[in-house]
């Protein structure tokens, strides 16, 4: 080939990566504005590869982390291999449930995806390789993660990326502001000792599962920490009616002392009567007065225990009044931290929509100057076992496990000028 046709065919080639590298990014764009995607309330199904969190409340035991074999099962104590592959985070989590209940009754599953099977980009891309999968990803985010074609060159090749990730930051921002909401409320509700209620918006989201989890989260959190308040404080009212009971025993007792110190007092002055007038020995009356020092210093000890006794009910009565307004302390503080999270969590976000609109903006003004080229996407997926590749569209869902393809599609008369 001559250095003549070698410069047409390198030029041709720039070409092409700018007008594919806009396509794809003004793509991106369309994608990012639109509100509720038709994929953002399809609930994820687990892949071959994926690590699993089970959670038992009731069992330690039978929590774990467990990899979902290529088989698509989980080997999970008592139970065996478990099926799991292509159905849904509630479906496991009842089946597991349902087959517990059968030999260990009033247990409670949680399951949720530990890590997700990774996904690969192959082709005509700078970075073809392995890539963190994320639900809802679609074929056209996956190539811009991979930094575009290859050869592209222009300024624009990289608004993709950066437009995917200020979405990633965005969704990321977002949930951890929705997070921090929650976790106010929950807060809010222990600081003015109400129930815990937090009404989630019918709005379809790509993380709705997440936020349910993190609603249902702070709602087992805030339940806890209630019982555990609870079982202090009726533990704390036990040992006060022990203190009731010991300081009814101790004044009974007090008074039948006092009454039988006033009987000796009375036979003491009888017995000095009777000493004085020669009728008993002073023995006697050194015994009876014996007997009533003796019943004194009981009565003094006696009187002691009932003070001791008093002043330990009076100490755990502060302490039940204690509970309740340490938890409102801590609640309060919390409270107070939060909001700064909060605000700092909001500014941010104002700050990631403003780097997507100017991204966006950029984006919008790369031309396309030839339509004749067609960048292509195939993904290679797992099925009964064997990788099957099928040809599919820039907006469709990438699965856990995928290998993705991009590649230049060009017509014959095109590429035949080109050679």
């Amino acid at each position: 080939m001559s250095n003549k046709l070698k410069n047409n065919h390198n030029g041709f080639r720039l070409s092409v990566n700018r007008i594919v590298t806009a396509w794809a990014f003004s793509s991106l764009l369309l994608l990012s504005s639109t509100a509720s995607p038709a994929w953002a309330a399809e609930p994820y199904k687990i892949s071959t590869g994926d690590v699993l969190q089970v959670t038992v409340y009731g069992d330690a035991g039978l929590t774990g982390i467990f990899p979902v074999s290529v088989d698509g099962t989980i080997g999970y104590p008592i139970l065996g291999n478990i099926p799991v592959a292509n159905q849904t985070i509630p479906e496991v989590s009842n089946t597991i449930s349902q087959a517990l209940l059968q030999h260990i009754p009033g247990l409670s599953v949680s399951i949720a995806v530990k890590e997700y099977a990774p996904v690969f980009v192959i082709g005509e891309v700078k970075n073809p390789g392995k890539y963190e999968y994320r639900p809802g990803m679609i074929a056209l985010e996956l190539f811009a993660l991979s930094g575009g074609l290859k050869e592209a060159t222009d300024k624009m090749d990289t608004a993709g990326t950066q437009l995917v990730t200020a979405r990633q930051d965005y969704s990321d921002t977002t949930l951890q502001l929705f997070a921090q909401s929650v976790k106010r409320a929950r807060l809010a509700a222990e600081l003015d000792n109400k129930p815990f209620e937090y009404v989630m918006e019918d709005v379809a989201t790509e993380d709705q599962p997440a936020r349910q989890q993190i609603v249902d989260g702070e709602r087992r959190l805030f339940e806890l920490r209630l019982s555990a308040l609870h079982n202090e404080e009726n533990s704390l009212r036990a040992q006060k009616d022990n203190y009731r009971e010991e300081i009814t025993t101790l004044e009974q007792s007090t008074k039948l002392r006092n009454d039988e110190i006033t009987l000796l007092e009375q036979n003491v002055n009888a017995s000095q009567t009777l000493v004085e007038k020669g009728l008993t020995s002073q023995s006697a009356l050194r015994d009876t007065q014996r007997q009533l020092s003796s019943m004194r210093r009981d009565a003094l000890e006696f009187g002691s225990f009932l003070a001791r006794a008093r002043q330990n009910e009076n100490a755990i009565e502060q302490r039940i009044l204690a509970l309740n307004e340490q938890r409102a302390n801590d609640a309060a503080k919390e409270l107070r931290d939060m909001d700064l999270d909060i605000m700092r969590l909001r500014k941010k976000l104002t700050f990631i929509v403003q780097t997507m609109a100017e991204i966006g903006a950029a984006a919008q003004r790369a031309t396309t100057r030839d339509r004749a080229v067609k960048l292509t996407f195939s993904v290679a997926r797992m099925v009964d076992g064997k990788y099957m590749e099928t040809e599919i569209s820039e907006h469709d869902l990438i699965k856990a496990g995928d290998i993705l393809r991009a590649q230049l599609s060009l017509p014959k008369e095109v590429a035949q000028g080109i050679n």
